[in-house]
């Protein structure tokens, strides 16, 4: 497999590579591992090693190359010695993979056997050739001189070296966890046009087949090429990486001599989002350091990598580009099923395949133009600026569907594995069961060679295989396949598998050894991978499942071991979630409670998940990280059919159901919202929670604002100050009823009302409810200040001070749109595009509609030709949900379509008219009525209020008789206010 010259530096994980002769040392390697796996290193070694058909000198260097540390164990025989041109000085494995740590300055341990080591016949060394070269490697061994960290250490017998050797690793992992981070220094990015790859690619098995893509990218990539972007779409496990990484390394450079250079970026990394992308590609292409760009936004960054582009042919490489859509962008990005990706997301008013980042889509649509360069990208989902609307490539963007192997290619794999067999039986068995896909034709192979009556035969086993397969379709097909190398599985082995199954996560070999009690799991592991249900990233030392099979061996479990093995994972990351949430800056630091709760409500034991997610966890998740779509997925199994039937299991339910509530609105689903605000009202009512019925009396109003039923919106603000005053509510509850009837008033063009209102705002308590409580107003009071025109800079920046001091995010994320809107009204398009954008992008990432943000950042970029196909990018925002009818009326305005900005001007003018005159928003039927001059169309006259169209919700009447009732309670000594 072709290899980057750039490999000083080892793999991102602690792998030390244990190197030996084999069978006349079994007990020292054991020994050796298992010390290794003490101090929660990995192991790297041919016990592991998958099947890969490389030659036998490139497997064993590039395990040195991956690890970070190496430890030789030298014995009375020198080993086995390949015989090939790689080897001209006919050194042994071992002896080869030792000058490789040692030119590579990796930290070396060395065992040497002493004279007076007990041997069997098999220990010594008969050949005289090879005594010479074994005492002269013993002699290099202990010499070597690496200025960076090395042991050397005799042994004569099994226990002192087990002693020996766990000492010194002890040792060693002091010096790995000590040592600096590897981080991409300046001198990592080479000199163009040598190949860069961040980082580089390693494959679970070598490049077989695909002949036919491989001449497509060399067709795509000749001079007189159509197209600057290929696209290879595949389902995960398909092989977009390897054959695009085949491609890059060995066919590229042949198709033509004037590559400026080859990028190779990887979106599979922690950490890698296109901003970080176009600051090393650029870094590479220009020689400049990586700092020289670390300032620069992403708008900048596009236009220079774009320049760069144009002005000569470079080769960039985008692997696992679905990992900046929203279809991704979630905590288990990994583990998302392929029929689940795309079709609708989570969000249901996102688009599953644009971009987080709006600036993204931006940098997508230029490099569909950006030749004489090439663009080579691979992804799961195809990204909604590549198509039209017709779902075509657009013009630049070359779509290919990645399918199956070849029957041949497949065969190959399969024999790559150790399988034999008749070639036409193997071919049609793959094609016809499971389409040639790689990852089942791995498993596949597992099957045959755990085949006990003739291991490995192909033939025997097929012909004697339980696979009931019949008429099942592809889908069915490979998940029987599947299901049968699970059942395969036995022992500690598969109880290893049914946990994992029920994680949606990759863990690190730490967890492994945990969730598997005490017991040593590195016999279960290698089982696992050697059958390939098992994954193993090597730069993030991770262990997964593919969510193919995760989903087969979870669906599988009997109840009792789905118990069972569910137990383990509560007492396990139960141990490990705190509980001081407050304190979190990132989800990640989230992630144990996450996982204890989503294991706990996989295992129907609603009341303790429920517990676990409290009321400062979800506080911390509103507020600070605005999580919306995680939020969902965590209180969604809380409920039974509706968001109207909380699962009778819930303690104080009411809390659910408004928090669920304030998640579907955020998630731009106000109907829904509504529905779970009424339950949560009804249920305060009736546990006599006097603050809860307050706090859902508002909530239900402000979706009523959101669902434009502003009369009645008003109504039930109203109801809220009469039970507020009647009721004798705390300061804060008080606060926010009075803060949310003086925002409707202003809208409602009620100006003074609402200023009174606003003077009357009672003194809140401290704290950090208070401060959340005092910052949105401040927010609104900008709101009002922009309406009537005397917003300022400094009000914001007040705001967006307090925002971020109090971390509600929201606020931060309004005042960014509220400045861009501010900039846009006075046509300073320059300087509203920018905070337009981060509000966009932090809504998008958390799963947040904001139709507003959306559509006014089109406008402001149009305006500064920034704007790709802006006549598609309308049509998209128009066939949106609740579309912001105002700035897209503007929108097409400016693109010269007058009949389309009257359409959406008269759609703002009859929103913006509301229930009718008293009952309608001023200030944006103001600005309706505005640009209907401005296009010369009549202002349409509508009916005013008619209060028959708005009968009163059944529990209005309930909130009345609560009041009454606790009225003549005396003053409500018996109120509960929580």
């Amino acid at each position: 497999m072709a290899r980057d010259l750039y490999m000083s530096a080892p793999r991102q994980y602690l792998g030390v590579m244990v190197s030996s002769t084999f069978a006349d040392l079994r007990e020292h390697r054991a020994a050796l591992m298992s010390a290794i796996q003490g101090q929660h290193l990995h192991a790297v070694a041919m016990e592991s090693d998958s099947a890969r058909p490389l030659t036998v000198i490139q497997s064993s260097l590039e395990k040195v190359q991956d690890a970070a540390a190496y430890i030789a164990i030298i014995g009375r025989r020198y080993g086995s010695v390949p015989e090939c041109a790689e080897n001209p000085g006919g050194l042994s494995l071992t002896h080869l993979e030792f000058r490789e740590a040692a030119r590579l300055g990796r930290p070396i341990l060395v065992f040497i056997m002493g004279a007076d080591h007990l041997l069997t016949e098999d220990g010594f060394e008969f050949d005289a050739d090879k005594r010479a070269k074994l005492e002269a490697f013993r002699e290099e061994a202990k010499f070597a001189g690496r200025p960076t960290h090395q042991v050397y250490k005799e042994f004569n017998d099994l226990a002192s070296f087990a002693t020996a050797a766990t000492q010194s690793i002890a040792e060693l992992r002091q010096v790995l966890d000590v040592a600096e981070p590897v981080p991409v220094a300046e001198s990592d990015i080479p000199a163009a046009p040598a190949l860069y790859s961040r980082p580089r690619y390693l494959g679970s098995h070598d490049f077989v087949g695909r002949e036919a893509q491989l001449a497509t990218l060399s067709d795509w990539a000749r001079p007189d090429g159509q197209h600057a972007v290929a696209l290879f779409e595949a389902i995960g496990g398909s092989g977009k990486s390897i054959l695009t990484w085949e491609w890059t390394t060995r066919h590229a450079p042949g198709v033509r001599g004037d590559w400026a250079g080859r990028f190779w970026y990887s979106f599979y990394e922690s950490g890698a989002v296109m901003s970080d992308f176009c600051r090393h590609a650029l870094a590479y292409m220009t020689g400049k350091p990586l700092t020289a760009f670390q300032d620069r936004n992403q708008h900048q960054l596009t236009e220079l990598l774009v320049h760069r582009l144009e002005a000569d042919p470079w080769l960039l490489v985008l692997d696992g580009l679905e990992r900046v859509l929203v279809a991704y962008h979630r905590l288990d990005a990994a583990q998302v099923p392929d029929e689940k990706a795309g079709g609708s997301d989570e969000i249901a008013t996102r688009d599953p395949c644009a971009a987080i980042r709006p600036e993204d889509d931006e940098l997508l649509r230029r490099l569909a133009g950006a030749s004489p360069s090439r663009i080579l990208v691979t992804s799961r989902l195809v990204p909604r600026v590549f198509v039209n609307q017709a779902s075509q490539p657009v013009p630049g963007v070359l779509h290919e569907r990645l399918p199956g192997l070849r029957p041949a290619d497949a065969e190959a794999l399969l024999r790559s594995c150790g399988v034999t067999g008749d070639s036409t039986a193997m071919r049609s068995f793959l094609q016809r069961h499971c389409d040639c896909h790689p990852l089942v034709t791995g498993i596949v192979a597992g099957l045959v060679n755990d085949y006990l009556p003739a291991r490995g035969d192909f033939d025997r086993w097929s012909a004697c295989q339980p696979l009931d397969i019949g008429d099942l379709d592809l889908v069915q097909t490979r998940n029987h396949i599947l299901q049968a190398a699970v059942n395969a599985v036995e022992g500690e082995s598969r109880e290893l598998l049914s946990v994992l199954a029920l994680l949606a996560e990759a863990v690190d070999y730490a967890t492994l050894e945990a969730l598997n009690g005490a017991r040593d799991v590195t016999r279960s592991v290698l089982d696992l991978e050697r059958r390939g249900l098992l994954q193993y990233d090597r730069q993030a030392a991770r262990y997964d499942l593919h969510p193919v099979v995760r989903a087969v061996v979870a669906s599988g479990l009997d109840p009792r071991d789905r118990q069972e093995f569910g137990d383990r994972l509560v007492d396990h990351f139960g141990s490990r979630a705190h509980t001081r949430f407050e304190g979190a800056t990132s989800m990640d630091e989230l992630k144990d409670v996450l996982v204890l709760i989503r294991t706990l409500l996989q295992l129907e034991r609603i009341r303790e998940a429920a517990r676990v997610y409290s009321a400062d966890l979800d506080r911390v998740m509103r507020h600070r990280f605005e999580a919306v779509p995680e939020r969902l997925a965590l209180l969604r199994p809380l409920f039974g059919v509706n968001w109207s039937s909380p699962r009778p299991e819930l303690v104080e339910p009411y809390r659910f159901a408004n928090s669920a509530g304030d998640a579907l609105q955020k998630q731009g689903d106000p109907e829904q919202a509504l529905t779970a605000f009424e339950t949560a009202l009804r249920l305060a009512l009736r546990e006599g929670v006097v603050g809860s019925v307050l706090v859902n009396l508002v909530n239900v109003s402000v979706i009523l604002d959101d669902l434009n039923q502003f009369a009645a919106s008003w109504r039930i603000k109203s109801l809220g100050i009469e039970f507020s005053r009647h009721l004798g509510a705390d300061a804060d509850y008080t606060y926010i009823v009075t803060m949310t009837a003086s925002r409707w008033l202003h809208i409602a063009g009620r100006v003074d009302e609402s200023e009174r209102r606003w003077r009357d705002l009672p003194p809140s308590r401290g704290g950090s409810y208070a401060a959340r409580l005092r910052c949105e107003a401040a927010f609104h009071q900008a709101e009002f200040h922009f309406d009537r025109g005397v917003l300022t800079e400094e009000k914001l920046r007040q705001v967006e001070a307090d925002g971020r001091r109090h971390q509600v995010r929201w606020v931060t994320r309004g005042v960014l749109r509220l400045r861009g809107m501010w900039f846009s009204a006075q046509e300073d398009w320059r300087l509203a595009v920018p905070p337009l954008a981060e509000s966009v992008r932090m809504a998008r990432e958390t799963g947040i509609y904001d139709p507003e943000g959306e559509a006014c950042l089109a406008l402001a970029q149009f305006h500064l030709g920034q704007l790709e196909a802006p006549v598609d990018h309308a049509e998209w925002l128009a066939a949106g949900r609740e579309p912001d009818h105002l700035p897209l009326a503007r929108l097409w305005l400016a693109l010269g379509d007058t009949a389309r900005a009257e359409e959406h001007a008269l759609a703002a003018h009859r929103r913006a008219w509301a229930d009718g005159e008293p009952y309608v928003r001023r200030f944006d039927l103001e600005r309706a009525k505005k640009l209907l001059v401005e296009l010369g169309t009549e202002i349409p006259v509508l009916p005013p209020y008619d209060p028959a169209s708005d009968p009163e919700f059944g529990w209005e009447a309930d909130v009345r008789a609560f009041i009454e009732r606790r009225r003549e309670q005396n003053g409500g000594s018996a109120t509960r206010s929580g």
